[in-house]
């Protein structure tokens, strides 16, 4: 059994497709940016916690 550190994982119940996306234009660059933020905010105990390690 693999070890997930108090985190709940969940089983995806459907397939998410990829949407392309030209990065080099300043909307497709400004959306990345946009997720990093989202994903730092929403997983930043657990990113203190693996850092500590």
């Amino acid at each position: 059994m693999k070890k997930t550190y108090g985190v709940a994982i969940k089983q995806r119940t459907e397939q998410i497709k990829p949407v392309p996306m030209d990065l080099g234009v300043t909307e497709g660059s400004r959306v990345v940016l946009g997720a990093a933020k989202r994903v730092i905010s929403t997983h930043e105990k657990v990113l203190k916690a693996l850092a500590k390690r």
